[in-house]
């Protein structure tokens, strides 16, 4: 029902036979409050209405002047609290919690469709001369404040939510969050809670305000870092082309493709609003072009290609790639270059063989020695003198990893982690081999015995990088017969395994990228 009828004083009629004219007993004169339908009077509002029938059941003539005086009373409902919500607007234009016109409009019918639900009616007359009934009701003034209250609480609380979501939301740009952070901080002091059943409490919100406030401001002072980083490199590319002699330009343009390189490694997704992965690429390119390097900037460009730009420049990107010529050998260099240089890139190269010693003809195991695990030094050196032709900072690590890594790469399984406590997100080349040295007795071409030895086993090379495997080349090998020594049979070893590494890496970082 639109309204709960509470009479506190009515008068009873009969109804006449109508004969012409209409005739009705009334109830006495008219009172004063017929002549003044609305009204504001100590604490509460009234209003009244006149039925819009002058004939028929008195029931219905009543109903009728009930539903004109509650839609009086609604208007006048709406005007106040209309007016109230205005004036309050008014004093409080910040944070983005401004009550737009549609809002305004909804909260003033939410509050008003509330309050009519307390409605009293307090008086009834009919008018002897015409038949029609008037109605006057009534609403507290403290009923209306806090049904408007109510009304006002939920939607200042939907805008917080809305505002702190966005707040929350890491895909947003920082801008963005942080403006709906402030209108969120602004807005929750004037949310009346206890009003809300399934709001949280003051003290749980304003904790959460002041993380985000603490996380964003962060972030923010990481963003300015970044966007001055970015202008330096930016400056000295400009700086270069003024530069007294070719050192100093590529000292420059040096410095410029390590800052480069290095948000890029750090952002890997991006960072909006400065830059997407394809914008730095683009960078790269043009900073790699400007040195002369050829290969080097088509393969940025061919990699700004597939990845995401803020502006797309893919277009130009598509035409400066096809413009620059580079033979696949010189292409190899430059990709492998890329990813090595200038990064520290730390060496592990592990040895456990077992000596057997197996009879010539039989080949049965005549006696065995305990295998130990050791630096394989020729696998680092042979690794290492490439690497540090491509400019990587180079670190051999001289100590195993911990015991339960080691055994996990020794058994030919990944571990969980890879490196020292702390250190698991640098890059880190494991060069491995665990097997048996077989070893049996020959006839050198002069007659005199001699022995020859052949390692067969798990030959493991592990490319670790961000804390997880990159490339792998994993395979059991059996190597032939080195009549030299045990030292030059993993000496050879280590070459070859080396070798096919960089073979298979090598194809590993020349992926088909399509035009």
């Amino acid at each position: 029902m639109l309204a709960r009828l509470t009479v506190t004083a009515l008068f009873f009629f009969t109804a006449a036979p109508l004969a012409g004219a209409a005739t009705c007993p009334g109830n006495g004169a008219q009172p004063p409050w017929v002549a003044s339908p609305d009204a504001i009077s100590g604490a509460f509002f009234f209003a009244a209405g006149v039925s819009s029938l002058s004939s028929g059941p008195l029931a219905e003539r009543l109903d009728s002047a009930r539903q004109n005086a509650l839609r009086s009373l609604a208007s006048l409902i709406q005007v106040e609290v209309r007016n109230s919500l205005t004036m309050e607007q008014s004093q409080r234009q910040s944070g983005g919690a401004v009550l737009t016109e549609s809002t305004l409009r909804t909260l003033t019918e939410t509050s008003t469709q509330a309050t009519l639900e307390n409605v009293e009616t307090v008086a009834t007359w009919e008018d002897a001369a015409n038949c029609q009934v008037w109605v006057r009701v009534r609403i507290a003034q403290q009923i209306v404040e806090e049904k408007k209250r109510a009304a006002l609480a939920r939607q200042w609380f939907t805008q917080f939510n809305e505002q702190l979501a966005t707040a929350q939301d890491e895909t947003q740009p920082l801008g963005a969050r942080q403006t709906a952070l402030e209108a969120a901080q602004d807005g929750l002091p004037r949310i009346t809670l206890a009003l809300i059943p399934e709001a949280s409490s003051p003290a749980y919100y304003t904790q959460l305000l002041r993380r985000l406030d603490t996380s964003l401001g962060t972030a923010a002072r990481e963003l300015e870092g970044v966007r001055q980083r970015l202008a330096q490199a930016d400056a000295q590319l400009l700086k270069a082309e003024d530069a007294p002699d070719e050192a100093a330009k590529a000292r420059l343009r040096l410095s410029a493709i390590g800052t480069y390189r290095d948000l890029l490694r750090q952002h890997a997704n991006g960072l909006p609003p400065l830059f997407a992965p394809g914008d730095l690429y683009l960078k790269l390119a043009e900073a790699e072009e400007l040195r002369a390097n050829r290969c080097g900037a088509k393969t940025y460009y061919q990699l700004a290609l597939t990845a995401r730009q803020l502006v797309d420049r893919s277009a130009v990107a598509r035409q400066r790639a096809s413009s620059l010529n580079c033979s696949a050998a010189d292409l190899e260099t430059a990709r492998w270059r890329q990813y090595f240089e200038g990064r520290p890139l730390e060496l592990l190269c592990l040895q456990r063989v077992q000596t057997a010693l197996t009879a010539q003809t039989t080949h049965a195991v005549q006696s065995a020695q305990t295998a130990s695990t050791t630096p394989w030094h020729k696998a680092c050196d042979e690794v290492g003198n490439g690497f540090r032709a491509l400019g990587a900072d180079i670190q051999t690590r001289n100590a195993t990893l911990p015991p339960a890594q080691t055994q996990a790469l020794l058994q030919g399984n990944l571990p969980e982690k890879l490196g020292a406590p702390g250190q698991t997100d640098r890059p880190m080349l494991v060069v491995l081999a665990s097997g048996k040295l077989n070893s049996r007795q020959d006839t050198s071409p002069n007659g005199s015995p001699s022995r020859a030895y052949q390692f067969e086993g798990l030959l493991w090379t592990l490319l670790w990088d961000g804390g997880k495997p990159v490339y792998t080349d994993r395979f059991q090998g059996l190597t032939g017969w080195n009549p030299v020594s045990a030292e030059m049979t993993m000496d050879v070893l280590a070459l070859n395994v080396v070798r096919r590494w960089q073979e298979r890496f090598g194809k590993f970082l020349n992926p088909e990228i399509s035009p």
